[in-house]
């Protein structure tokens, strides 16, 4: 809210004009937020944790959403705890700190915005924006001190090392331009980070942003609770490196982060189970084979959702068992080897 404030004509909007900037700009810089509407949406959010939001912020926040018009209007609420944000981020009356980053689909974009020409042809959601942003102002600066060799937090190090078994190299950022850099430290190599594949380029920041995390926490740039939202963490990669990234997911939840995940692959199922059963065996057992203490995470902070458009969204958690029913997505795997069975059949009778 607070940089969306800032842009140019910001100023002479209200707060309520502000935000339906924001939802209008959500999936892309030219929809309205309200034809997603069906036909009259009213949506309420209630945060958990006094701790989850500024101080001012009230304990629920709605509005509405129409599909036939398209406006989006704000509860009283809400307009007076936007109004208040927009004063305290101008008066600097609160530190600036982050409660949430979102993890987009479009990230692979950011190695191939080399020019204001080649952002122009390229109509990107908000989300987008405010990530790059984000890394910019935070993630970079932060990855050119430990270059220089200034210390990193532990669970940093370990997010280094994670993501370089993922992804065979670690990104650097000279002055403007995004690197690929690879092989050991003492015969490291890189290249233009557009020249990488497109695992590496769409997954180069999600180390480089729980790195950074971990650093902003510990010297207090970032709010007590942080919610990281990640959409698909699993986009073009190899299944081993997959479970890499759901692992520095893992760390993060483990340090107490809020992660939000959206996937459509199995690995990513199948490696959460693993980590959710090592963690019945409790911290002080560990042997070769066994996920690391410092990976496993609880089933009590985890829960998780089939959505589907023709039904509510089905809990697919069972926390007695700390076991995710892995049905709905193993169902076309399901229906492959079903189909694999007809198969050979048919090619039996053929001989």
């Amino acid at each position: 809210m607070g940089q969306v404030s800032s842009e140019r004509g910001a100023s002479r909007k209200s707060s309520s004009e502000v935000f339906r900037s924001i939802l209008d700009r959500l999936r892309s810089s030219d929809r309205r937020f309200g034809t997603f509407a069906s036909p009259n949406a009213y949506i309420t959010w209630q945060r958990s944790s006094p701790e989850e939001w500024l101080r001012h912020a009230p304990e629920k926040l709605s509005f509405r959403a129409y599909s036939a018009t398209g406006q989006v209007t704000v509860t009283k609420p809400m307009r007076q705890f936007l109004d208040a944000l927009r004063r305290s981020v101008v008066a600097r009356r609160e530190p600036p700190l982050h409660h949430a980053v979102f993890f987009p689909t479009e990230r692979m974009v950011i190695s191939q915005l080399r020019s204001a020409m080649s952002a122009g042809y390229l109509a990107l959601p908000i989300t987008f924006w405010l990530f790059t942003h984000w890394m910019d102002d935070h993630a970079a600066p932060a990855v050119a001190r430990w270059s220089r060799g200034e210390p990193d937090t532990p669970a940093g190090k370990l997010v280094e090392r994670l993501g370089a078994e993922a992804l065979g190299g670690q990104a650097r950022k000279y002055g403007d331009q995004w690197k690929w850099q690879f092989g050991s430290r003492k015969g490291s190599r890189q290249f233009d980070l557009d020249m990488a594949s497109s695992g590496q380029r769409a997954n180069w920041s999600l180390p480089y942003l729980a790195r950074t995390l971990f650093s902003l926490r510990s010297t207090g740039d970032i709010a007590d609770v942080v919610t990281v939202f990640v959409e698909e963490p699993e986009i073009h990669l190899h299944p081993r490196a997959q479970r890499k990234m759901v692992e520095i997911l893992a760390l993060l939840v483990h340090h107490g982060f809020r992660v939000v995940v959206t996937t459509h692959s199995l690995t990513v199922v199948y490696t959460l189970n693993n980590l959710l059963q090592a963690a019945l065996l409790g911290d002080e057992v560990m042997a070769p084979g066994l996920p690391p203490p410092e990976l496993r995470i609880r089933a009590a902070d985890v829960s998780v959702y089939a959505f589907s458009e023709r039904q509510a969204p089905r809990q697919l958690m069972d926390e007695e068992r700390a076991f995710i029913d892995e049905a709905e997505l193993g169902r076309v795997d399901e229906e492959l080897s079903t189909e694999m069975n007809v198969v050979a059949a048919h090619l039996d009778e053929a001989k």
